[in-house]
């Protein structure tokens, strides 16, 4: 009878471990360049280092001449994870030096669990802000957020 109830535990403990989650923050930097109008390609540094890229999908007026873009990003780190992430919007809020803004993600950007290696069923959320000249077309930014794995 003993015997069971301890089966019992282990059993129990470990059906229970599947569905706990570990977080830890990210942060790092992103450099990128657009190749065109809506696409740009560049790496991070930091925590998810690797290659990215961001599609911008849409594009609207924002309060006070900022421009909101809706954007889709590909992220692959450098040992071959992908960071899969939700549309997003970034604003882009103007500066007195034509064509460069301050850039941010108001509302980040959602880690969606469907990355891959060590990031399939990653959840989540990442800020980001910089800046970005349309003179050079030329786009950094800083990012931080937390990510959460199940254990």
């Amino acid at each position: 009878m003993r015997l069971r109830g301890l089966l019992f535990l282990l059993v129990s403990s470990c059906l229970f471990a599947e569905g706990e989650q570990a977080c830890h923050k990210v942060g790092g930097g992103i450099s990128t360049n657009f190749v065109d109008a809506v696409d740009t390609l560049g790496s991070a540094t930091g925590d998810l280092a690797g290659g990215l890229g961001v599609h911008v999908i849409g594009q609207e007026a924002g309060p006070n001449g900022s421009i909101v873009l809706t954007v889709h990003h590909h992220w692959v780190t450098v040992t071959g994870d992908t960071v899969s992430l939700d549309e997003a919007k970034a604003t882009l809020f103007p500066t007195p030096v034509p064509g460069f803004y301050a850039a941010i993600y108001l509302d980040g950007v959602n880690v969606n669990g469907s990355g891959t290696g060590k990031l399939a069923g990653a959840s989540g959320k990442i800020h980001a802000w910089g800046a970005v000249d349309l003179n050079k077309m030329e786009l950094t930014l800083r990012y931080s957020g937390q990510i959460c794995h199940n254990k």
